[in-house]
């Protein structure tokens, strides 16, 4: 009985805030959102955000905060186009997976050589490689032939989805880097004191997350059917709503795991972020909205954290009390 009200509780946990925005767009915009195919369009749309939300999240636990990984994403599918007019769907899963791998690793080594701030670094990352991929092909859209968009629809999109999900609960539940990461965030002078090489492991993160953009970028190219070279910091309006994802999964992991947390945090903002397009909302407001969002979430994170923290001091000072009792 107890196992099966811990279950509801997580689920829900788990749906809560997702269906509270849903709800409240349904309210405003009955004839986009209470229709049958919504939720699924949602889900669907979301897919490629949770994979790039998978990916950072190792990143993230560990204190690293890079908003390179879209560059990278963007670079990849560039090459990942020009590669797939003469090798197909092959091409495009070429060119995005060796662009991931080559910044990946170049991203960890600078990264154990230069002491420096993550967020810092990955600005400049992201000037860089948004003017290589300028330069690759300019501003222009390139466009995939639709036979050449399987891997961005049903099935494939959601086979993808899932064993990316897979790989992500199984190296955080089941493996050494996961338990490494989250030692690195808990505390890095805890961390090394107990073995955790700190430079080893946050290059393991940067690549993973390479890697992880890279599969998030062949899925939403394909589903979108095509990509733009972006310059300056513009695509970092895709990163955002995976790190806001990844955050709303950590506030939930004291009832679910970190891997279906980050699935209602990127529904949670693929919501938002239709709704307020819905609404006719000007795309700097939407940007405001999203930001005011992350910052009443963060709040509330706090506020939770700093609750539980004062429970678990009140419980050792009861323990301590009673303990001081027993010996007298």
């Amino acid at each position: 009985m107890q196992k099966f009200k811990k279950l509801l509780t997580s689920i829900g946990m788990l749906v809560v805030i997702p269906a509270a925005v849903y709800a409240i767009f349904c309210i405003v915009r009955p004839d986009a959102f209470l229709t049958s195919g919504a939720v699924y369009s949602v889900f669907l749309q979301s897919c490629a955000a949770c994979v790039l939300a998978w990916g950072i999240s190792f990143s993230l636990t560990a204190g690293i905060t890079d908003f390179s990984v879209a560059a990278e994403r963007i670079l990849g599918t560039v090459l990942g186009v020009i590669l797939s007019r003469s090798m197909g769907i092959a091409g495009l899963v070429i060119g995005c997976l060796a662009v991931a791998i080559v910044c990946g690793v170049i991203k960890a080594i600078l990264n154990s050589m230069i002491k420096m701030s993550s967020m810092v670094i990955s600005i400049a990352y992201v000037y860089i490689l948004g003017a290589v991929g300028s330069i690759v092909q300019g501003t222009n859209s390139m466009i995939l032939t639709s036979d050449m968009c399987v891997l961005g629809k049903s099935p494939a999109i959601w086979i993808i989805t899932a064993v990316c999900g897979l790989i992500m609960f199984l190296l955080n539940h089941y493996s050494v880097f996961g338990a490494n990461c989250r030692a690195l965030g808990g505390s890095n002078k805890i961390a090394r004191e107990a073995g955790v090489s700190k430079g080893k492991t946050e290059g393991k993160a940067i690549i993973f997350a390479s890697i992880f953009a890279a599969i998030s970028g062949i899925m939403a190219t394909s589903y979108g059917a095509g990509t733009v070279a972006q310059t300056g910091l513009a695509s970092m309006s895709i990163i955002f709503p995976a790190i806001i994802g990844v955050n709303i999964g950590l506030l939930l992991t004291k009832w679910v795991d970190i891997t279906f947390g980050t699935i209602a945090g990127v529904v949670t903002m693929n919501i938002l972020g239709t709704g307020l397009t819905a609404m006719g909302v000007p795309a700097q407001l939407k940007d405001t909205f999203t930001g005011a969002f992350l910052l009443i979430l963060m709040c509330l994170s706090s506020f939770l954290s700093m609750k539980r923290a004062e429970k678990v001091r009140r419980q050792a000072s009861e323990l301590a009390a009673q303990a001081a009792g027993a010996a007298n």
